[in-house]
């Protein structure tokens, strides 16, 4: 790019309009997170607070995707990187978005990922926030032989 060029972000139409209330009142930190792609995980942690128990159930669980106001997962950049850091972290299970946007959805791409650094961690496909929630609610954890 010369001096002369210039690059920009577009906004597409429409774009929604709406105040938003909360109650109760919900205060996020997100520190140096920025961008749409905490979206899910953002909205578990939410969820989770507001509900009895915990949906974890004491799983490590990291993901990324956008959401929208209907709950649908959206497609996001850096997927397969997201998948190694999971990984190094020690992470349970990683959720990612099952997306038809690309030759190859974002699932794919972590499925590729932890294939490649053979992952211990389970990737999990989802479409929808309700996806994410339900795979939790009926988790049942690994049974794990010491013989």
């Amino acid at each position: 790019m010369d001096d002369t060029e210039r690059a920009g972000l577009g906004i597409m139409y429409p774009v929604t309009d709406r105040e938003v209330t909360f109650e109760p009142e919900t205060n996020i930190e997100a520190g140096a997170i920025g961008g749409p792609s905490a979206g899910l995980m953002f909205s578990l942690e939410i969820y989770n607070q507001l509900t009895e128990g915990d949906i974890t159930k004491g799983l490590n669980i990291a993901g990324s995707g956008s959401i929208d106001e209907d709950g649908n997962i959206g497609r996001i950049g850096g997927i397969k990187q997201k998948v190694v850091a999971a990984e190094n972290s020690g992470i349970d299970v990683f959720f990612a978005p099952d997306d038809d946007l690309g030759e190859i959805s974002n699932y794919e791409e972590a499925m590729e990922a932890a294939e490649d650094i053979n992952a211990e961690m389970e990737v999990v496909a989802v479409k929808t926030f309700d996806d994410a929630i339900t795979f939790l609610e009926s988790y049942e954890p690994r049974l794990i032989s010491l013989l």
